[in-house]
Formats: C-alpha cells, structure tokens, sequence
C-alpha cells in the first residue's frame, strides 16, 4: 500500500520533466497523507495540466475510505473501472515511505534523485478532483520491505497513461525492479500527519540503549 510519499520538485523541474508549468507557490511536501492536497497530471484536451487534488476517497465517491487501487482487479472495481477508461492521472512525486514492520518506516526513491509519476486515478466531483494511486505487487528488494509497491511509470510511457486506450495502459502493469531505487530506514516520526520536514527522508539509526541503562529494568 502506497500511503505516504514525498513532493519536493521545484517548478523548474516540473516544467522539465512534465512539460508543465505552474503559476502558484508549490511548497516542498515530506509527507503527504490521505485527505490533503497534492499536485497531480492529467490530460486536458492536446495537452497537460497540473492541479491540485486530494488524496483518498472518501464516503461520497466510495462506500468506504480508499487511498489506492490494485492494477490486478482495476477493470473488475465499479469504483475504478469508469476512472480508468477516461481518467487516468499522474501523482507527482519525489519518493514513498512504506512500513517493513510495524515502527520501521522506509523511503524508497530513484537512484537518481529525480521526481517520478505515480499511476494514478481521478475522480471530480463539482470543482473538487479527488485520486488514488494504483499500486502493483512489489519484486526483488522491494518485496522485502512490503509487498505492494505504487505503479511507477518510466517517462516514455506518461503519455500512454494518459491518453492512450485502457489495453495500452494495462500493458504498463509490468512490475518496477528494485535495481531502480534507493530504499533506507527512516526516522517514525513519518507516522504522524503533523510532520513535515526535510528531516523524515534523513537515514534513521535506531537509539541503542546502553547496558547500564537496561540494567535498570532488568
């Protein structure tokens, strides 16, 4: 499950990776959760724009909470399966944090640094866009941390994802090899909403607790 995740591009590299501009402040997100506002791509006519949308479903556009959507079963949903022959979306973003055991966070982005596009689904209802991010089963080194990864799409297919027919999307279902990514053990605080700093992407070593300390309970 995707449920956390970083956007810390800078407009000026939106506009190069995404061919989009932006006309408002965009601030650095470490932390992105279900229910706040994030910027997400989606075809608009011969071109692509950039907005703001909220992450997640919530009751008035699905009989429960949803934040992802499983490429496996994404044609078998009714709460997907619209979304996906029309309004398929790119989520912006710079890395993901995912928990290998309950307390042990990690962020996982691309070796290289570079800001990514998530496949994803969006959902408008009035002047309000809602998405949620698909999600494959993990392989490789990946797997060893959780075993759902987010559909990370190579740039040369973004295009496809947004605009090409729903067999053409299917065929970027391929799982992502780990080779492509930098994953590390990050700090718990990631696991409040509250926190929002550049710090939660720092590599995080656990306290050691010192002999004589343990003695004291022992």
């Amino acid at each position: 499950m995707c449920g956390r995740f970083t956007v810390t591009a800078t407009p000026h590299e939106l506009l190069n990776r995404f061919g989009v501009a932006i006309n408002s402040n965009l601030a650095p997100r470490w932390n992105v959760a279900p229910s706040q506002s994030t910027p997400i791509i989606r075809s608009h006519g011969m071109t692509n724009e950039m907005v703001m949308a909220r992450f997640g479903l919530d009751g008035v556009l699905a009989n429960k909470s949803l934040i992802n959507a499983r490429s496996e079963t994404i044609t078998e949903k009714p709460t997907f399966a619209r979304a996906f022959e029309s309004m398929r979306c790119l989520v912006v973003a710079s890395g993901w944090y995912e928990w290998k055991d309950k307390g042990k966070p990690h962020h996982i982005q691309l070796n290289d640094g570079r800001v990514m596009g998530f496949g994803g689904l969006a959902f408008t209802r009035g002047k309000h866009t809602s998405f949620v991010i698909v999600t494959n089963a993990a392989t490789g080194a990946l797997a060893d941390i959780h075993h759902r990864t987010p559909l990370v799409l190579a740039s040369s297919d973004w295009q496809t994802w947004l605009q090409g027919s729903p067999e053409q999307a299917q065929s970027l279902f391929t799982p992502i090899e780990s080779r492509h990514f930098n994953a590390y053990a990050v700090s718990p605080d990631v696991g409040n909403v509250r926190h929002d700093h550049a710090g939660l992407t720092a590599p995080y070593k656990a306290p050691v607790i010192e002999p004589d300390q343990a003695d004291l309970f022992s």
